[in-house]
């Protein structure tokens, strides 16, 4: 090692050719010392023996550049330059100038942060490491929230099972935001309820402790900032196991079951029942204030021709005037201010399946209340007062035809011509065996209106992935 200031004086040939040697050995060592040469030059080497650095003199000479680092145990050159153009197979790393190891990329790829503590690391959890936009690295708290997720391992199933008459569980982990957090509820989970009561609907919350509540509230929660994930009906009687009909033992409907992403497409879900995992049916004949109590609903006034129902607010109803018959066309504006509609022929026979076939309740029933003769009415999937009891219009036309001419039954909202007849299912209180679930009627035309033609409601199921 040798260091030169690099200037040959005038002197004679015995001392000019030493000091011309030491110039040449300092060149050929980069002027290596334990110390930087006393005369500097811009661009001029410089090996740091104390250090085991390469530095070059920039271009003011007034600082010297590190260049890199040779570790002379293991024989090692590492680049201490900010900017790495080109590394062999055993990857790189990047290491402060007292050799710590800081940054490095093995050949396989995988980046390693190494002898550094970022700054904000608390240790808590949910924290991730981010850039402040210039380049600085930091910890940084992030919440995992998903607004208004809620997910189910099988998302093809309802979230909730039948467990008792009156109990039920989850039958699928659930995962769901409640009030900023995601909570996961296992399935099994026990669904706490009230005191039930026959006839009613009843709304499901996810506590914020992840657990279940019941409450036949469907607006307030029964506790501050639950969320509500679905529901069920608590009929007056049970579903029918064969095709006898029910009976009038109070208990959970297992096909009313609905949750957030498995429900009806209408806007309320309740009082409805899925049938044959094909479509939600009413479980009850639509009552007179289905304005305010939904088209169906347990103890109310059926509305018929004798009892017409109040006029829909999106058709011009203002809560209290009713429609001065029932007809056809009533029910289907009825049916669809609720975002449902009348069952065709083919969905009748599906919802009706398993009532006491070929019999009447006998006399008019006036309301949905369910006697015990209303019970062997009960279909398979809860739909009750479902033959037998009244006519219900369907949504199908057909049937003998009205006379070839302008026939004006339309109340003042045009004329039809040569029209089909409505149809109309299920045969009222006194049709005795000519009822049934296949049961129907074509000769009518869209303009009846009487005590034994009332109305049932139905919509498409909607399954949400």
């Amino acid at each position: 090692m040798s260091q030169h200031d690099f200037e040959i004086a005038n002197q004679g040939f015995p001392s000019f050719r030493s000091d011309l040697n030491s110039g040449l050995q300092a060149l050929a060592s980069n002027s290596a010392g334990a110390t930087e040469p006393s005369s500097t030059y811009a661009y001029q080497f410089w090996y740091d023996s104390t250090a085991n650095l390469l530095k070059m003199r920039n271009g003011d000479d007034d600082a010297w550049i590190t260049l890199a680092f040779f570790d002379q145990t293991n024989d090692e050159w590492e680049v201490r330059s900010a900017v790495i153009q080109a590394v062999d197979s055993a990857g790189i790393a990047l290491k402060t100038d007292d050799g710590t190891t800081r940054f490095s990329i093995s050949d396989a790829g995988v980046v390693s942060f190494e002898n550094y503590a970022f700054p904000s690391a608390d240790g808590t959890a949910n924290q991730v490491l981010a850039t402040d936009g210039s380049g600085t690295l930091s910890f940084a708290s992030i919440t995992a929230t998903v607004y208004g997720l809620f997910r189910k391992d099988d998302p093809l199933e309802v979230a909730w099972t039948k467990t008792g008459n009156g109990t039920a569980e989850s039958q699928t982990a659930i995962y769901v935001e409640v009030n900023g957090t995601v909570l996961t509820i296992a399935s099994g989970t026990t669904i706490d309820m009230p005191s039930l009561s026959a006839g009613t609907d009843y709304a499901i919350w996810a506590e914020t402790d992840g657990s279940l509540q019941s409450s036949s509230n469907h607006t307030t929660p029964p506790s501050a900032n639950a969320r509500k994930v679905g529901g069920f009906h608590y009929a007056p009687g049970s579903n029918a196991s064969g095709t006898s009909g029910g009976d009038t033992t109070a208990q959970i409907n297992e096909y009313s079951f609905w949750d957030l992403k498995f429900k009806p497409s209408c806007p309320d879900p309740r009082g409805m029942t899925l049938v044959a995992d094909a479509f939600w049916s009413d479980i009850y004949l639509t009552g007179v204030d289905h304005h305010t109590n939904g088209t169906s609903k347990y103890n109310v006034t059926i509305a018929d021709g004798s009892s017409p129902p109040k006029v829909p607010s999106k058709f011009g109803g203002n809560g209290s005037t009713t429609y001065g018959s029932y007809k056809w066309f009533e029910a289907c504006e009825l049916m669809v201010s609720h975002g449902k509609r009348l069952p065709t022929q083919r969905e009748f026979m599906a919802l009706a399946y398993g009532t006491e076939e070929e019999t009447s309740v006998g006399s008019d029933p006036v309301s949905t209340a369910i006697a015990a003769a209303d019970a062997d009415h009960t279909s398979k999937w809860g739909v009750m007062q479902s033959t037998g009891c009244m006519w219900v219009w369907g949504d199908d036309r057909a049937g003998p035809y009205a006379s070839a001419a302008w026939n004006d039954n339309l109340e003042d909202r045009g004329e039809e011509y040569n029209a089909p007849n409505a149809a109309l299912f299920g045969g009222r209180w006194d049709n005795g065996a000519d009822a049934g679930s296949r049961c129907s009627n074509w000769l009518a035309s869209v303009s009846p209106s009487g005590s034994a033609i009332g109305s049932r409601g139905v919509c498409d199921h909607l399954i949400l992935e």
